[in-house]
């Protein structure tokens, strides 16, 4: 077990407040839970009170079954049961949420009500529009008509399904026709959803306690011989105007044996934090995902803590399999004593890395 130390790092205290010129700390910046400690300190520095920043663009990016849709759900999840409890320094009492899920995909095989519960199902409200300007004009207006003590999440899943009405129009017009598409490739999809479209929507946003949340597929990025081999869509302008950018990438499935048949139960994946602007930049963590389940933060918590291949672990001074450890803490409500355990480590290692350096200006 890490020994817990009191002292919090520097850097969580400077992503947490600024001070004010009457010395008092005010809230820069507030978080929503992930569902995932390890994610939370990933992206935020904290560990309970972290995760994705509240009232910004976030992008979450990775290929096919990496976790994106679940993370989304999980966030969704982590906010309809938990946000109204929190105290926030900027935004109003939450008195009506508003949770909005766009599935252009149309694509949604999770059995929501067994992981989420029947009551989070009819709570969430279940959209699709298939283009970008459909998708603008739809989350414009709900942030243009969001009144102080509503708080909104904007979920789209994903970015790449999104088509432009005119590149609709035109399949629609061959389709009936019989005839091959003439096309322009997405070039109005990309003219729409340049640094105008997101900046515009960024002043929509400007104090209102409406968060977007963009899911993205991996790209490969054809002809380059240095540099990353992958992209996603949105060019330059979602990059520049998202908060965090998380690429997703499983690298390990998870087999249980059952009868002489060997099954996959769970994948393990990483989370690259590629861009933040409200903690440090270019973190990782590793979690777990298990089927019909989602994110596992108690498992994922001791394989960060003890190495995910260790088969005994000792917890208090009692040796213990993976799964009765796994049991016992949940048996016994111990999720926040290991969540502590591993946001005191993640700390010290962020405090004992920092340049030991005299300062440049007093």
């Amino acid at each position: 077990m890490l020994k817990r130390r009191e002292k919090v790092s520097d850097t969580a205290r400077e992503v947490e407040t600024e001070i004010l010129s009457n010395g008092r700390p005010k809230t820069r910046v507030e978080f929503l839970h992930t569902g995932l400690t390890l994610l939370n300190l990933a992206l935020s520095g904290k560990g309970k009170d972290g995760g994705w920043a509240r009232g910004r663009i976030i992008n979450v990016v990775g290929d096919g079954s990496s976790g994106k849709t679940l993370l989304a759900l999980e966030l969704a999840a982590q906010c309809f049961f938990n946000l109204q409890k929190k105290k926030s320094e900027i935004f109003p009492p939450i008195k009506n949420l508003q949770i909005v899920y766009n599935n252009v995909e149309s694509v949604m095989d999770f059995p929501l009500e067994e992981m989420y519960g029947r009551k989070f199902v009819k709570a969430i409200e279940w959209i699709q529009t298939p283009t970008i300007e459909g998708f603008g004009r739809d989350y414009g207006r709900r942030v243009m008509e969001l009144r102080p003590g509503t708080f909104l999440l904007y979920i789209v899943d994903s970015y790449d399904s999104l088509t432009s009405e005119a590149g609709m129009e035109r399949f629609e017009n061959a389709a009936k026709k019989d005839k091959s598409e003439d096309g322009t490739y997405g070039t109005e999809k990309a003219k729409y959803g340049s640094s105008s479209f997101f900046n515009n929507i960024c002043g929509l946003m400007e104090g209102k306690d409406a968060t977007l949340f963009i899911i993205s597929q991996v790209r490969e990025n054809i002809g380059i011989t240095f540099g990353k081999k992958h992209t996603r869509s949105g060019g330059k302008a979602l990059n520049f105007y998202t908060h965090q950018v998380s690429w997703l990438s499983e690298i390990e499935k998870m087999k249980r044996t059952f009868k002489r048949d060997t099954r996959t139960y769970g994948i393990r994946v990483k989370a690259k934090i590629e861009r933040n602007k409200t903690a440090k930049p270019f973190r990782e963590a590793e979690f777990i995902i298990l089927f019909d389940y989602g994110v596992d933060d108690v498992g994922s918590n001791l394989a960060w803590l003890y190495g995910p291949e260790v088969k005994k672990l000792v917890w208090d001074s009692i040796e213990y399999t993976r799964e009765d450890l796994i049991r016992h803490i949940e048996k016994n409500g111990l999720e926040d004593i290991l969540a502590k355990e591993v946001e005191e480590g993640w700390l010290d290692i962020e405090e004992n890395i920092k340049p030991d350096r005299k300062k440049k200006f007093e």
